[in-house]
């Protein structure tokens, strides 16, 4: 009797063993949506023939990603027209209905005339957004300059996959 229960146990724990990662590891969750910013005070450095730009950026974001982005983007603009760029910085919203803060990052190219893209992603820092993680690609285009936005104006989509966690 005692090794029929005892095997009862064991094969118990082994389909917990079994099941428990299932349930803590989600699909993810697919995202998508639109975003907004404005780049402010531009600040520009001569790298050979090439130009360093560091700017502001604050960011609406819409759809999957629901809030708002502070942060800093250093692009280097090179003498063809082209330019490579990166920034970091903090989303404050919700994603995919969890709200909180997350670390923001991405990077990307600008072809010379051309949409520019990039990849992203996005760590949870605090709220129900600690548990979040995500990644994806974005891509864009140049809007025009206002008063406010003297770095420019600019707007895309986005899309990518969001782990929620537990």
């Amino acid at each position: 009797m005692q090794s029929v229960t005892r095997r009862c146990i064991q094969l118990f724990m082994v389909l917990v063993a079994i099941a428990f990662p299932a349930v803590t590891s989600a699909a993810p969750v697919k995202a998508s949506g639109t975003w907004d910013d404005c780049n402010f005070a531009p600040v520009f450095r001569a790298a050979g023939p090439n130009t360093v730009e560091t700017v502001g950026i604050t960011e609406n974001f819409f759809g999957t990603l629901l809030g708002t982005y502070a942060g800093t983007e250093r692009d280097v603009i090179y003498a063809d027209g082209s330019a490579t760029f990166h920034g970091s910085g903090i989303f404050t919203g919700a994603v995919a209905g969890r709200s909180g803060t997350a670390t923001y990052r991405y990077e990307g190219i600008a072809p010379a005339g051309q949409p520019f893209h990039a990849t992203w992603v996005l760590v949870g820092e605090t709220g129900s957004l600690a548990s979040v993680n995500g990644h994806g690609t974005f891509g864009g285009n140049f809007d025009g300059v206002t008063g406010a936005c003297d770095g420019g104006v600019f707007s895309g989509s986005y899309e990518g996959a969001l782990n929620l966690g537990p």
